[in-house]
């Protein structure tokens, strides 16, 4: 063989052979949809990725941890909603109550304030997953251990001696370096007021007092306003901490786009390319086979 037709023969081999790995490379671009299979492929982009994708790990927590607010302080809005129900139930009453003047009358009344008072109970020991939703941080334990009873009316504000519960709120990481407090405890004047109104009533009616009963009214009133302010409050969290895992989610799209880009491959690019090397391939092999048939005749003509 003469040195410019093995010259051809050694170019044309090493052709099929880089030929063939990159076909080897475009197969696996084309049917895993990804650049490459090894850390090292992406060795100029490696750390670009590994940042986003910590990025995007993280962010996946923030909106783990807010969905799991979420849904513990919609159980919060709905058990407000149903103390809300009882409220205008006691308000129904209250009027009734402080225009009967009969002690028949009251005392007959009295059964339904205990009904009321009761079911404020044991709405306000409402439980979510098997946590108490108005215990605080002390999650585990009720809100409170005491039962309903009929009581004097007290002066406002009304004692929260009754709570059981931690006075600090649940917690949860939004954002980094954000630890969001959330949730109501038990000791909010709301429910304070609520219970002193309500066991007031019952003791009025009971006892036909007409001081306590005006108490009641007293305290259930204020326990109205605070309720209605309390729903509107654990409302705008909900909303509040929705737009931020808005945030979240459309933060992680944006990063998956970019690593996307980083990662995966143009389908139809590759396929073009790999198309143009087997072209290549079959053009080398095809120098390969006629340099194999030269004979000594070829070249002394």
């Amino acid at each position: 063989m003469r040195v410019s037709t093995l010259s051809r023969f050694d170019t044309s081999l090493e052709r099929i052979q880089n030929s063939n790995s990159q076909i080897a490379e475009l197969s696996y671009q084309i049917t895993s949809g990804f650049k490459g299979n090894r850390f090292e492929d992406y060795a100029n982009e490696s750390n670009q990725m590994l940042n986003l994708k910590d990025f995007t790990r993280a962010s996946d927590t923030y909106v783990n941890n807010i969905s799991s607010m979420v849904t513990r302080l919609e159980a919060t809005e709905n058990a407000l909603e149903a103390i809300q129900e009882l409220s205008l139930e006691a308000a129904s009453l209250r009027t009734l109550a402080n225009s009967e003047t009969s002690p028949e009358a009251r005392a007959s009344m009295a059964p339904k304030a205990q009904g009321i008072a009761e079911s404020f109970y044991n709405i306000f020991n409402t439980q979510f997953e098997g946590r108490y939703i108005f215990s605080g941080q002390r999650s585990e334990q009720p809100p409170t251990t005491v039962s309903a009873t009929a009581n004097p009316a007290v002066p406002l504000p009304a004692p929260t001696t009754y709570y059981s519960g931690d006075t600090a709120r649940q917690q949860g990481l939004t954002s980094p370096g954000t630890l969001q407090s959330y949730g109501v405890t038990g000791d909010h004047p709301a429910f304070a007021s609520f219970k002193a109104g309500i066991e007031a009533l019952w003791f009025g009616l009971e006892n036909d007092s007409d001081i306590d009963i005006q108490g009641s009214i007293t305290l259930l009133e204020e326990a109205e306003n605070q309720l209605n302010n309390l729903s509107g409050e654990v409302g705008g969290a909900i909303n509040g901490l929705n737009l931020t895992k808005d945030r979240h989610q459309n933060a992680i799209l944006f990063t998956n786009e970019r690593i996307d880009e980083l990662e995966k491959v143009d389908v139809s690019e590759a396929l073009t390319k790999y198309s143009q090397v087997e072209a290549q391939l079959e053009a080398s092999m095809l120098v390969i086979t006629r340099t194999n048939q030269l004979s000594l005749l070829d070249f002394i003509r």
